[in-house]
């Protein structure tokens, strides 16, 4: 057998593995998305039916043509299929019901799931929502959060970082924003974890039930607090939200106001937290890293960018062809699946030097596409960033070192879309 056949079926297994949803596979999949890199910037891959773009500059281009690349099922083939189990499930529901968790488990059909013209009315309607001076009014508040978060950590025990860190600031930081108190931070957490469940993962029948339960739940909340706030507006963003208007556009609809909210407790808070959680295992497992940053402060900033970089929360996002299209030499039918794989572009040699490694002093480090580009840049962006800064320099603050408990299992979750640390233990010193 020839070493270029050898290679060939390395590369298939290493395929299979990642959507058998394997472990270690999932824990890094970096080797095989070069070897996809490699191979061209699209690749076919037969078994999955769907069109892999590996490269930095096509993903861009892709990004670029919303309307020929649609955002209809942005989450892939795996969320397509739940979709088909939850609507079998909802059969059983009452028709009221079943419509909401539809709102909720389609994200409203509103921005990152909707094309243009509607996405367009959608960011003008809702980018002054979350502008940098929105996250600049509670920056003083997230702060805070992280501050107090930190300090009430025990020290020199072991800790499930996650439980007490990595989740509830994220949430609490949201909250804050939104205007709704903290004490929701378990629901937000369990609304999250429901909203995301059918991302590039299977469920069983009594899981859906779960899910869908958590997804009414969620909608009669925000229901609730949005019409609260069309009534009496406040200083916060589910005012901005329930008020927003423009002179050139069409008011949004309750479905697409409950929709948004579902993509900031579902994508917001829970890709902060997978940030917070691989930039401190990559602290824990470097000390001489840990220490550099304790010294430089301002370092803190540019290393979890790299992170972004390194470790995407979001793998990649999915397009759906409306017409016949053509990328490099690859023709790809109407009606495709296209994955555009960010967690490969965000190593691509041509973009990066010394892709894989760490460096504080990359100087186009924010041209990693992890929250996306064009039109569908993710919304939420500065919000993470803020939050994963505040928590990482008040746990170097606070502490003498950040210690990875030994012999733990660092398994990820279930997904080879969402990428995030299941747990991590450690401890503070």
């Amino acid at each position: 057998m020839t070493q270029q056949n050898d290679g060939t079926m390395a590369l298939e297994v290493c395929q299979q593995r990642l959507f058998a949803l394997d472990q270690h596979q999932l824990r890094s999949p970096y080797d095989l998305y070069r070897q996809w890199r490699e191979r061209g910037p699209v690749v076919y891959l037969e078994d999955q039916d769907i069109y892999v773009v590996t490269r930095h500059d096509m993903i861009k281009l892709v990004n670029r043509r919303p309307v020929l690349f649609s955002s209809q099922n942005p989450l892939g083939p795996s969320s397509a299929l739940a979709a088909e189990a939850i609507a079998e499930v909802l059969q059983d529901f009452p028709e009221e019901a079943a419509a909401r968790a539809h709102v909720v488990l389609n994200r409203g059909s509103v921005l990152f799931t909707a094309d243009p013209p509607e996405h367009t009315r959608h960011r003008r309607l809702l980018n002054a929502a979350l502008r940098r001076s929105a996250i600049d009014s509670i920056k003083s508040e997230i702060n805070l959060i992280a501050r107090n978060a930190v300090a009430g950590i025990k020290r020199n025990a072991d800790i499930d970082f996650n439980e007490a860190l990595a989740v509830p600031v994220p949430i609490h930081c949201l909250a804050t924003l939104l205007g709704v108190s903290r004490d929701h931070a378990a629901d937000f957490h369990r609304w999250a974890e429901a909203i995301n469940a059918s991302i590039g993962s299977k469920m069983a029948r009594e899981k859906i039930k779960r899910i869908i339960q958590d997804q009414m739940e969620f909608w009669s909340f925000f229901e609730a607090e949005i019409m609260s706030r069309e009534q009496s507006p406040r200083q916060d963003l589910l005012s901005a939200i329930a008020t927003a208007e423009s002179d050139v556009d069409a008011p949004l609809t309750l479905s697409e106001k409950v929709g948004f909210c579902s993509q900031l407790i579902g994508a917001g808070a829970d890709t902060t937290t997978k940030l917070i959680g691989f930039a401190t295992l990559a602290m824990a497992q470097d000390e001489s890293l840990q220490n550099k940053l304790r010294n430089s402060p301002e370092a803190i900033r540019p290393f979890a960018e790299e992170i972004l970089r390194l470790e995407p929360p979001v793998q990649g996002m999915f397009r759906v062809t409306t017409a016949d299209a053509e990328l490099g030499d690859i023709k790809i039918p109407q009606g495709s699946m296209v994955w555009l794989l960010y967690g490969s572009a965000n190593r691509d040699h041509d973009v990066f030097s010394y892709p894989d490694e760490v460096n504080f002093e990359r100087v186009n480090a924010r041209d990693h596409l992890s929250f996306g580009s064009g039109p569908h840049v993710c919304i939420g962006a500065n919000l993470a960033r803020e939050v994963a800064h505040s928590v990482l320099t008040q746990l170097l603050a606070q502490t003498q070192q950040v210690v990875l408990t030994e012999s733990q299992d660092l398994s990820v979750l279930h997904s080879y879309v969402m990428h995030g640390l299941k747990s991590l233990t450690v401890k503070l010193t």
